[in-house]
């Protein structure tokens, strides 16, 4: 780090970072590292000025770059020049010659790492140095030298366990040796130097090829990669347990430790490394499969037992052996008799003489082992197994298999999966063959015919054809199936053996998976009426692979008619899946004559493609449409705006939109008011939102529904406005068989007067709401335009005979559009059902007084007619016109109370038409004015009567008194 006062155009100075080639410089810069606490950092001045570097007493050390470094564009390393002043706490030497002090050196010494300081002297101390290139100087630097002492201590020093007779490595847990030089721990070395031998055994180093020799000294490196051992020598004069150790000192320059004492432990009690024993040998055996081994006092020896006992008692016992665990594959035989529970037993005697023979059973079986108990017992005692002082051990024989099998192939079906073009692991699932003689890397297969539509290869090198393997290569993973791409399946032949038996033949088929690309979602893009734009992703457009690309690209391979595809402000014809994903790709009408567009296209990865296909993009109207509709059969239907609402358009384009039907229903017809106040409609294929408002548009419906309860409809149709792209629609509903209303029921009983003139019938839906104008009229059901007689019963049900004195007076006949006349206030067929129910109690009792009082006032009226029918018969028919030509004199059915239909009678020119409802309440009074919904009907009907009869009507209401009403 620079100092700030070296900051000087043409001075020197040092630098941190010493490339010479890349930073062009004008002057010297300096950068000297400081060593606090063992952690090298770039130094700072302290409050004196000095920079400092500490080191350890008495020891050499390297000065680098880290402590000096210097640079200039214009000089090169050799020609920068430190002068110095002698040290007061050593001297600056080069590494090749460290007693001989230096006063001068060059930045390429300190590069190079040939400059050096030798600490001697004081603690602290340093030197003062300066730096030129020959023309210019850097300010000149102090730097300091502060000398610590390094320290060496033992952390561990715990002596050592060894069995008798045995090696046992001394590791670091066992001894270690430590410094204060943490930074330097892994280059500082510690020597260990045996001062005092151990006397029962040597400290010895095992070499990397296993070779031994005895040491002198050793250091801690060696410590810690565990080759430095203690071998225990003469244990059979050992006895049970003794001791040994040895003296040694520690250094590390320039410290050093003083005389230390390093004790070890021999023992029987201690475990041996290299097996679990306590016996002076206990090595186990080794058979081969089928075969004897004898077992003797070299495999298994307890006589060290004898050591625990003084040396005069030893001559007296004896070791006793008995085997509390039997071997699983084979018995054991001692002379001429087998080893068995019932005996069990035999002595070290026994062993050292003649031995014991392990017999295997010739099973497969690769190890086996038995479990013995030993003692102490005394010769003048038979041989009994005490409660105490047994030991317990295992004695392992190992099985050398013989190959008396050939293999055997476990895979019930050789066959493999793999994807076109692709390469798949063969692994143990698909191909084994199992040998209990052999280890799977001892099967061997050979491929006899290659396959024909790739090859096999070792996962390192996939791109080499093989023709050997081995199963332990196959269980590992290591055998890859390479496909060449072609479609077709193949097979190959391979022979195993086992090197000894002869081998086995045996075809395997590889199965090929073409690559396939399959479209997952294809669904109709739907553009709301009005927008010129919509988005397409992946919900309408999605597609998979199994191919290892899974890159999928679309183009469009037949150009659009009516708009375009962009992503963003770009128009494209092709897209990638992912921007399905991410929802960028768009398309955008451009034609607003259409009303649905085709975009054929083929989509395609790096291994295939899929060709011809469509995705239809469609025109959505801006409309709502009634869900769930019933209608009831043999009725005409009023549209209402709940049913059919394109107003959202109508506002949106300011326009009235048009509604044109391209396939009409199929059991029923459109039809339309021809004039507001006429009762004559007419079929239409167009219509248009007024006209749904307007109260002017019904479905008419008729067909045969015997035996049927529901049946579905439907009518299609184009919606048009204004500025904007057409779209295609579709009303729907159902046709439910027709439910006459309990007032029809009673109705029927009185039949109408009429004249021949034809009285059309209105039907209105639940969804109607009150006409707004008097000359908004109801929709009137159309009917048959031929006029037939009155059957004996209509569409709904059977009618009752005329009353006799109606046809007695009149005179007339009825036409059969009459019968609707009752359906005038009827509702949609849900309504009735809700209405009638409710009605009923108020209903039948009101009915039965009207007829009765409608029989009493037509008496009456007849009468009066036969005598002034012929001179008021003129007057009648226009004071009738009038009557009925004036906007206030119209009728209105109460909603609120039941109703029946009534012939009027007319008495008087000056009179208006008599009322036909009746009101349960004395203070109501006949309304003056007729709602739209009911006036239609009044009117034709009282224009299809006797003009004699309508001289009887009354013009005004007279006056009711207490307890009276009207019928």
């Amino acid at each position: 780090m620079a100092d700030d006062d070296t900051a000087q155009t043409n001075e020197p100075a040092l630098n941190r970072n010493c490339d010479y080639d890349e930073r062009p410089r004008t002057q010297i810069e300096l950068l000297v590292v400081l060593i606090f606490n063992d952690r090298r950092q770039p130094s700072r001045k302290n409050k004196h000025g000095l920079y400092m570097r500490v080191v350890w007493v008495g020891s050499i050390i390297e000065i680098t770059i880290d402590d000096l470094c210097a640079e200039d564009k214009d000089s090169s390393p050799s020609e920068l020049v430190y002068s110095v002043t002698p040290p007061s706490n050593g001297h600056l030497a080069l590494k090749s010659s460290p007693n001989k002090s230096i006063l001068s050196f060059t930045q390429a010494h300190i590069t190079e790492g040939h400059l050096v300081f030798v600490h001697n002297g004081a603690m602290s101390g340093g030197f003062s140095f300066q730096v030129t290139d020959g023309l210019n100087f850097a300010p000149q630097q102090i730097f300091s030298i502060i000398a610590h002492t390094l320290v060496i201590s033992l952390e561990e020093n715990k002596g050592l366990g060894v069995f008798p007779g045995s090696r046992k490595p001394v590791s670091q847990l066992d001894l270690k040796a430590v410094t204060n030089d943490v930074i330097s721990a892994g280059n500082r070395s510690i020597t260990f130097m045996i001062v005092t031998f151990p006397k029962l055994g040597g400290l010895i180093r095992v070499n990397s090829d296993d070779t031994t020799q005895e040491i002198l000294s050793f250091t801690q490196s060696m410590v810690d990669e565990g080759v430095i051992m203690y071998e225990h020598l003469h244990a059979e004069l050992a006895g049970w347990s003794a001791e040994d150790f040895f003296t040694f000192t520690v250094s590390s320059p320039p410290s050093a430790l003083d005389l230390q004492v390093f004790h070890i432990v021999i023992s029987y009690e201690i475990t041996r490394d290299d097996r679990n024993s306590r016996l002076l040998a206990n090595t186990g055996a080794t058979v081969q499969e089928g075969g004897r081994v004898l077992i003797n006092k070299t495999n298994l020896d307890a006589s060290n037992l004898l050591i625990k006992l003084p040396d005069i008692q030893r001559s007296m016992y004896e070791v006793w052996y008995q085997v509390v665990s039997f071997p699983q594959h084979g018995m054991i035989v001692v002379g001429e008799r087998n080893v068995t529970k019932e005996k069990p037993n035999f002595s070290q005697y026994i062993l050292n003489k003649f031995g014991i023979v392990y017999v295997h059973d010739n099973s497969e079986s690769l190890n086996d082992s038995f479990a013995f108990a030993v003692w102490l017992n005394l010769k003048s005692e038979s041989a009994t197994k005490p409660h105490s002082e047994v030991l317990e051990e295992m004695f392992n024989i190992t099985v050398f298999p013989v190959n008396d099998r050939s293999p055997e192939l476990k895979t019930k079906r050789l066959h493999l999966k793999v994807l076109q073009g692709d390469m798949s692991v063969l692994g143990s699932e698909n191909l084994k063959v199992e040998d209990l003689d052999n280890a799977p890397a001892e099967l061997k297969y050979t491929i006899v015919s290659n396959p024909n539509n790739g090859y096999l290869a070792i996962k390192s090198n996939l791109s080499v054809s093989i023709k050997d393997f081995t199963q332990a290569d196959v269980d590992s993973g290591n055998i890859w199936y390479v496909q060449d791409g072609s479609s077709s399946s193949g097979v190959f032949c391979f022979s195993v053996t086992d090197g000894k038996h002869r081998p086995l033949y045996k075809l395997f088929s590889l199965e090929v998976i073409p690559i396939v690309l399959v479209l997952v979602n294809l669904t109709n893009v739907v553009l709301p009426q009005g927008q010129t734009s919509v988005t397409i992703t992946n919900v309408q457009l999605s597609a998979v692979t199994n191919g290892k690309s899974t890159n999928i690209m679309y183009e469009v391979t037949q150009p659009l008619k009516y708009g375009h595809l962009m992503i963003g402000n770009k128009q494209v014809t092709k897209f990638e899946q992912a921007d399905l994903y991410s929802g960028r790709l768009s398309y955008h009408l451009s034609n607003l004559t259409a009303s649905e567009e085709v975009l054929k296209f083929m989509l395609f990865t790096a291994e295939g493609n899929l060709t011809g296909q469509v995705l239809n993009i469609t025109v959505k109207p801006l409309v709502q449409v009634v869900p769930d509709l019933q209608i009831s059969n043999g009725v005409a239907y009023k549209f209402g705006s709940s049913d059919l609402d394109a107003s959202e358009l109508a506002n949106l384009t300011n326009s009235n939109p048009r509604f044109e039907v391209i396939v009409p229903p199929s059991h029923g017809k459109i039809v339309k008011k021809k004039f507001v106040s006429g009762a004559v409609f007419e079929d239409i294929q167009t219509f248009t939102q007024a006209d749904i408002d307007g109260g002017v548009l019904l479905l008419d419906i008729d067909t045969n529904m015997t035996g049927i309860d529901l049946l579905n409809d439907s009518f299609t149709f184009i919606l048009r406005a204004d500025a904007v792209q057409p779209a295609v629609g579709c009303f729907q509903y159902s046709i439910v068989p027709h439910s006459p209303p309990l007032v029809q029921g009673f109705t029927t009983e009185v039949p109408f007067v009429t004249s021949m003139t034809t009285l059309k019938v209105h039907t209105t839906s639940k969804y109607e709401a009150p006409a707004s104008s008097q000359e908004e009229e109801p929709a009137i059901a159309p009917q048959k335009p031929e006029s037939t007689k009155w059957p004996g019963q209509n569409h709904w049900g059977y009618l009752h005979e005329k009353g006799p004195l109606l046809n007695l007076a009149m005179r007339t006949s009825v036409s059969e559009e009459i019968k609707t006349t009752s359906q005038v206030n009827a509702k949609s067929p849900r309504e009735q059902v809700g209405e009638s129910s409710n009605a009923w109690y108020i209903i039948i009792p009101l009915v039965l007084v009207s007829v009765l009082l409608i029989v009493a006032v037509t008496f009456v009226c007849i009468l009066l007619m036969c005598q002034k029918k012929e001179k008021t018969k003129s007057l009648v028919k226009s004071q009738a016109d009038a009557i009925l030509s004036s906007p206030g004199r119209c009728l209105e059915w109460s909603l609120t109370v039941p109703t029946v239909t009534v012939t009027p009678l007319l008495k008087g020119a000056e009179r208006s038409a008599a009322s036909t409802f009746m009101a349960v309440r004395h203070e109501q009074l006949l309304p003056a004015v007729v709602s739209p919904t009911i006036e239609r009907p009044l009117q034709n009907g009282i224009l299809n009567l006797d003009p004699e009869v309508i001289q009887y009507c009354r013009k005004t209401n007279p006056t009711l008194k207490r307890n009276q009403y009207w019928v």
